[in-house]
């Protein structure tokens, strides 16, 4: 922070920066927009209360993502979710119907969801995920291979890693 700049402007464009990707993550995981948009403001909420401070952008987003996972923990609901975007593995474009996809997608838990998401989607690393989420990397992994499984299961053959 420069030390001119207030702390509401500083705020502001974190929550500029990140807002986006927070929402969509709670999406991914609520299932619908309203619970989304609740979940993505306690985000924001708990982090002006935290007073944190970062290193990075990139630090920033891995503390907005952890803590919108958290805020799913409190919020969870059994419910399905509707991605808008497209199919999180473009090679398989051409042969799965985007709408399968999407079927599938919001017939695997929400960690699983979560996952995915982060890897196809916003294109971390495992690595990078498990840091993320203050995980095991081999836990990841081996969830990781369980939710392309499950979803493997969900589409049917059509769907091959």
């Amino acid at each position: 922070m420069k030390p001119n700049d207030s702390m509401e402007s500083v705020f502001s464009e974190l929550y500029e920066r990140h807002i986006d990707t927070v929402y969509r993550i709670c999406y991914a995981m609520m299932g619908n927009r309203q619970d989304a948009e609740d979940a993505a403001q306690s985000v924001f909420v708990k982090l002006m209360r935290s007073k944190m401070t970062f290193q990075s952008v990139e630090h920033e987003k891995a503390w907005l993502i952890a803590t919108a996972r958290n805020e799913h923990r409190r919020w969870w609901r059994k419910k399905v979710v509707k991605f808008e975007t497209g199919m999180p593995d473009e090679q398989h474009a051409d042969r799965l119907p985007q709408h399968e996809m999407m079927d599938g997608m919001r017939r695997l838990p929400p960690n699983h969801r979560l996952l995915l998401y982060l890897y196809y989607y916003e294109g971390y690393k495992l690595l990078e995920i498990a840091k993320m989420l203050k995980m095991n990397i081999n836990t990841v992994k081996t969830r990781m291979r369980d939710a392309r499984k499950r979803l493997k299961l969900e589409l049917g053959d059509d769907f091959i890693d």
